[in-house]
């Protein structure tokens, strides 16, 4: 799990919020926040801007939702599995799958989950960044 340098440390929870929100708010990667949930599927907390971007959901349409909202007929089961495994055993998961956008459009991402912890060390969210490696795929292909 990552550490914060020791002068970021001593920032109070509103400066911390503030710094995080602003970073994750203008990054060029999908940031999405969910609650944890014992099958990794909690409601979905914070998306950025690059989020709605790549998926063509609004904030509005996914907070409160599940990320199988963007699942679908070619979403990799047994890729799901491993990532239900890996946050259960409190591992970042890394991986790649089929997700769908609003439109119905299949595209293909990359994607990072880490478990966040609280003071007393229990999970209490999962932060996933995701990337559409679509292109990258397809030309890997031809």
């Amino acid at each position: 799990m990552a550490t914060l340098p020791d002068e970021l440390t001593h920032l109070d929870a509103d400066v911390a919020r503030d710094l995080f929100f602003e970073a994750a708010s203008h990054a060029f990667n999908s940031i999405m926040v969910t609650t944890a949930e014992e099958t990794g599927n909690g409601p979905i907390v914070f998306v950025n801007d690059a989020f709605t971007e790549m998926t063509g959901y609004t904030e509005e349409e996914v907070l409160g939702e599940t990320p199988g909202l963007m699942q679908g007929p070619e979403t990799d089961q047994d890729e799901l599995d491993r990532l239900a495994q890996d946050l259960q055993d409190g591992k970042v998961f890394q991986g790649e799958t089929v997700n769908y956008k609003k439109d119905g459009s299949a595209f293909q991402i990359e994607w990072k989950v880490a478990p966040v912890e609280n003071a007393q060390g229990e999970v209490t969210h999962y932060v996933a960044i995701q990337r559409d490696v679509t292109a990258r795929r397809e030309a890997e292909a031809a």
